[in-house]
């Protein structure tokens, strides 16, 4: 069944030829409704591109509660010159807009490192939702360490460079041509370097991140462990972005810890036979159940 719904703009930020940018977002479920999921992709993702997003917005709609997507600059490719700040700053504007409109209840999910997007959302924005949900939240670090692909060499490759610009002020700048070619899209020194380098602005879901530290831009006292309104972490039990492989801690030893630092606010499932993008049909039965049942408390 196609998506149903209304498609609306949003004012995400200002333009560089002036005036203010209008991003594109698309509503699903009961129009009176005044609770919604916002929901947020990860790298590659685009409007509607996450598989379960169809089935998911059919049971919110069954549950009450509509199912938002927004475009962002850092969709499908846009992501290779973008940043978590400049997501959270549009996705601030999202909600402003949707606050204006109605909407009394938001909850912010994101899938993959749409997962970055929502803890780095909950502890950094100044336009509160009401709680969080992460999909796949696996570390990108972790996952280019034991990829042997020629894409993910690509990018281990290109990591000194971008550390070098980084520390010299210049992340900003693109990578050089032949990783462009190479690679297929342009990509800051900035955004690689955040994504795959131990201190990396994206770091958040490392397994080797410390309680506390001095250099790690995220230690887990200062994430999980600053939470203050509840997140829900959806693990995939056959996730291929985190191959069991790589010699890292279970997911439940993760998880747990997670749970641990953040005082109660969040809680965790490790989601049975999913993948990564939960492509199974009983899986995605299940984590959609899960995410049903964790919403009850805003009802």
């Amino acid at each position: 069944m196609p998506f149903q719904g209304t498609l609306d703009l949003y004012p995400a930020g200002p333009s560089s030829f002036g005036g203010t940018l209008q991003y594109p977002f698309f509503t699903s479920g009961p129009a009176d409704a005044t609770r919604a999921v916002v929901f947020i992709g990860g790298l590659t993702n685009g409007l509607a591109s996450v598989p379960y997003l169809e089935a998911l917005g059919e049971s919110l709609h069954g549950a009450g509660w509509k199912l938002v997507q927004p475009h962002w600059s850092s969709a499908y490719d846009g992501y290779g010159t973008g940043s978590l700040d400049r997501d959270v700053s549009e996705l601030s504007s999202l909600v402003t807009h949707l606050r204006a409109q109605g909407l009394e209840t938001i909850v912010l999910m994101g899938h993959s490192t749409g997962s970055q997007d929502v803890i780095h959302y909950v502890l950094t924005s100044t336009a509160p939702v009401d709680g969080g949900i992460m999909q796949a939240p696996v570390s990108d670090r972790e996952y280019f360490a034991v990829d042997t692909s020629d894409f993910a060499a690509r990018w281990t490759r290109a990591l000194p460079e971008a550390t070098r610009l980084v520390e010299a002020g210049r992340g900003a700048e693109l990578l050089p041509r032949e990783f462009e070619v190479q690679a297929g899209f342009r990509m800051s020194a900035y955004r690689l370097w955040s994504l795959l380098s131990p201190v990396g602005d994206d770091d958040y879901f490392s397994t080797d991140i410390p309680l506390i530290s001095n250099t790690h831009p995220h230690p887990l006292a200062a994430t999980f462990g600053k939470l203050d309104r509840p997140v829900l972490a959806l693990f995939s039990e056959k996730d291929e972005f985190r191959p069991a492989t790589a010699g890292l801690p279970t997911p439940e030893d993760v998880l747990a810890r997670w749970a641990q630092v953040s005082n109660g606010r969040l809680e965790w499932r490790i989601i049975p036979g999913a993948s990564h993008a939960v492509e199974q049909d009983e899986a995605r039965g299940v984590m959609i159940g899960e995410v049903l049942h964790w919403l009850k408390r805003f009802e």
